[in-house]
């Protein structure tokens, strides 16, 4: 079965081929907080930056050519191995994808309702799990929830019980009971979406949200998601110069617009 990645980038190439023309590349950037790829249309396509683990000032061997790339090109890097690689890659399936919905938004179905607000708890205290650490999400989601696990790789992060009343965990498998299940989108960046799919079979409610999550939405709903947030760049300069000055999520969401897209199959 093709991976996530594989089906979201051959998703991209098969409805782009649709549009009259792909615009060009204006600049590429891989920074400190998010890599982004930015169009001659004014779209812009994101991703967080995984850890370098490069033991000199060169983190990028082919520094300086990816903007000189087809699109297309540059969107199929998201099935790399290099992390950085494929982060370009996935910055670039999100621009494309954001061009693509644009000019048909009536494929999709976009909710009006925050993404918090969509999780199924009513008056039930549900187990939830988090792939990737999502901090603000956590108060409301120890308020909501019976037990909330995070599974996330950062040195920062320690795992073991924390003194606010969630676990942190280095272990996908510790995802596998439970019922409303977060993934961040920046874990395309790092291959762990299909494992957390099939480790997490007890899970009645899926979403993907993140900035990272601006792809087609199509084949992560295929898999059973049932809600896909991102955001749309509106103010280009604004977040080019947020991100380019090594700002994160919180430097450049107010330049955006977030939009929430459901799962017509799961309605």
């Amino acid at each position: 079965m093709p991976t996530l990645s594989e089906e979201i980038v051959e998703e991209v190439r098969k409805r782009s081929a649709s549009l009259e023309g792909l615009p060009g590349i204006r600049m590429v950037a891989i920074s400190l907080g998010y890599t982004f790829v930015e169009l001659s249309n004014g779209t812009m396509g994101v991703c967080s930056t995984p850890r370098s683990n490069s033991e000199s000032c060169a983190h990028y061997p082919r520094a300086g050519t990816l903007a000189k790339k087809h699109i297309l090109e540059l969107t199929e890097l998201m099935l790399s191995q290099q992390p950085l690689e494929k982060c370009v890659g996935i910055a670039a399936v999100n621009a494309v994808s954001q061009v693509i919905m644009a000019h048909d938004p009536d494929h999709y179905r976009f909710s009006g309702t925050a993404f918090l607000n969509l999780l199924p708890f009513g008056d039930q205290r549900l187990k939830v799990g988090m792939l990737g650490n999502i901090g603000p999400f956590v108060p409301f989601l120890l308020k909501h929830a019976s037990s909330l696990t995070i599974v996330d790789n950062n040195p920062a992060l320690f795992p073991g019980f924390q003194v606010n009343g969630y676990i942190i965990s280095r272990n996908i498998a510790d995802l596998v009971d439970v019922d409303v299940l977060i993934i961040t989108g920046s874990s395309a960046a790092v291959g762990d979406f299909d494992q957390v799919i099939e480790s997490a079979k007890s899970a009645r409610f899926i979403g993907v949200v993140g900035p990272s999550a601006g792809w087609l939405p199509d084949p992560a709903f295929r898999r059973g998601v049932h809600v896909v947030a991102a955001t749309r760049i509106i103010d280009i300069s604004g977040a080019r110069r947020a991100i380019l000055e090594g700002g994160g999520t919180p430097h450049f969401i107010s330049c955006g617009r977030k939009y929430t897209l459901t799962n017509q199959g799961k309605s």
